[in-house]
Parts: C-alpha cells; sequence; structure tokens
C-alpha cells in the first residue's frame, strides 16, 4: 500500500502517525508481523516522512506540527520482488537497487562491487566522507529464508548472503533510521550478530496498535464511513 495514494483517493486514514513519531527516535527498529498486516505501508508511511516531510500528506495527523527532521534519500528494499529460487540473481537484483539508490542520489565516486555486501558498504563509507546520511527501510527481510524452509542448502544460501549484507549495515552512522519488517523474529534466522543495536519492537506495548487496526478503530470509522452525508 502507498501512504500517498490515502490523500490522492480522499480515503479514510486511521491516524497511526503518533506511534511513527516515536518509533523513529529509536533509530533502528524491527517488527514482526504475519503478511497482509499493514507492515509495507507503515514503512511506506516512514518513507514519505523522510522523503518529502509532513506537506502536503500529511496535514491533519497527530505528527504534522511535531515533525522537525530534515528531508533524506531513502532506500526502499522490498524482498518480496526479489528472487527466492537462485541466491545469484538475488544478490545481483539487490546490487542493482543499491546502485540504482547511489546514482539517484549523485553519490561521488560509487562503483558497483561484485557481491551487494560489500556495495553498500562502499556507498555507507562514501556517505559518510560526503557528510551525509539515508534511511534504509527493509521489507520482509525473511521471505528469501521462508521461501525455503523445507530446502536446507538453499535455506542457508540465503542466510550466509543476507547476514553478510545486515553485518555492513549495522553500525553505519551515514543511516539515520533503519526500518526493518519480517514474519520471522530476529532471534530465530541468526541473521543478526550478538549485540545488535536493531531493536526488536514486536512485543513492546507502546507499539502494539501501530500495524493493523483495534476493534474500536474498526467501528469507530465504519460508522463515520456509513454516516457521510
Amino acid at each position: 500500500g502507498s501512504f500517498k495514494n490515502f490523500y490522492r483517493n480522499n480515503c479514510i486514514y486511521v491516524d497511526k502517525t503518533k506511534f511513527i513519531s516515536e518509533l523513529v527516535k529509536l533509530e533502528r527498529v524491527f517488527i514482526s508481523r504475519p503478511r497482509r498486516f499493514g507492515k509495507s505501508l507503515t514503512l511506506d508511511t516512514i518513507a514519505t516522512l523522510f522523503e518529502t516531510g509532513v506537506e502536503p500528506y500529511f496535514k491533519g495527523t497527530y505528527i504534522y506540527d511535531k515533525w522537525t527532521e530534515p528531508t533524506y534519500p531513502v532506500l526502499r528494499l522490498n524482498f518480496l520482488k526479489f528472487d527466492k529460487k537462485s541466491v545469484e540473481v538475488f544478490k545481483n537484483k539487490l546490487n542493482s537497487k543499491i546502485t540504482e539508490f547511489a546514482k539517484r542520489i549523485d553519490v561521488k565516486n560509487y562503483i558497483e562491487k561484485s557481491e551487494p555486501e560489500d556495495s553498500i558498504d562502499y556507498l555507507l563509507e562514501l556517505l559518510s566522507l560526503e557528510d551525509r546520511q539515508i534511511v534504509i527501510l527493509i521489507d520482509e527481510y525473511d521471505c528469501q529464508m521462508t521461501a525455503n524452509i523445507d530446502n536446507e542448502t538453499l535455506y542457508k544460501e540465503f542466510q550466509e548472503k543476507i547476514k553478510s549484507f545486515y553485518a555492513n549495515i549495522k553500525d553505519q552512522d551515514s543511516i539515520r533510521f533503519l526500518g526493518i519488517t519480517g514474519v520471522t523474529r530476529l532471534n530465530d534466522v541468526s541473521i543478526f550478530s550478538v549485540g545488535s543495536n536493531i531493536k526488536d519492537i514486536t512485543n513492546y506495548n507502546a507499539y502494539s496498535q501501530m500495524i493493523g487496526f483495534t476493534h474500536d478503530e474498526i467501528k469507530k470509522y465504519c460508522y463515520e464511513r456509513d454516516h457521510v452525508k
């Protein structure tokens, strides 16, 4: 889903921006939810805030007069769109996404490396030298592994490649915000090294209502829609 579509199509939007304003203060976050549960829309909302600010899409929301961040380039990586049967095809697609992004934001001296973990590492190093920061949002980080849960060889190949990728983004100061979503809890896939600074907020009560809708929200907004004259 696209947050901008709510604005363009005059749709009802259940305001979750209070949660997001708190979330971005954590800087490195992960959240696990089942598929089709609103994770992508949450990341898209965060991306829109960082890319464009609050004008015009956030008028009338909680965050409208509270957001003080400058704009940042946002690297969006949706692993659902990457190959699940070939690690070679997967890594080439990931590499090309990093390179497209580097060119779009005009990173001087960037050269694509043969492995995506090296490309992202070089990109972030160059950004640091330029004193620039970006936002990285990764949706469904575990889908290559869950797709191969019955294929141990392929599972481990994807696991190692993705682990190498995350190792090179873990503590980079050129990342203003890192947001990751998936179905599987981080501890269950051995992707992140011990001592990772990524906060798993899956079971944080403060964010329990950020993704999806409560019974009261559904009642309230359905009632309003059905009673609009």
